[in-house]
């Protein structure tokens, strides 16, 4: 599994800032100048978190349970997605 280059970094947190501030995606974390996940939190009604990891063709995001749930080539459409997750 790839890691997070830089320029993914900084795509994240442009993506991120690009939000209202009454987003349900609440926020980011990454630790390390390469990591190999950035956590994705949101919070409506309930909060939950996020693990995005790189594939050989792009990211895939998985639930707070670790289960695999969308995979896609771009950010954006990947980032997306954790506004249809369940609010469970």
């Amino acid at each position: 599994m790839p890691d997070f280059s830089p320029e993914d970094i900084e795509e994240i947190d442009r993506l991120w800032r690009s939000l209202p501030a009454d987003h349900m995606w609440s926020g980011w974390a990454a630790a390390g100048e390469r990591p190999d996940t950035v956590w994705i939190f949101r919070t409506l009604t309930h909060w939950r978190r996020f693990p995005l990891t790189r594939t050989q063709t792009g990211y895939a995001l998985s639930d707070d349970r670790g289960n695999l749930f969308r995979e896609a080539a771009a950010l954006p459409d990947l980032l997306r997605a954790v506004e249809t997750v369940p609010q469970t």
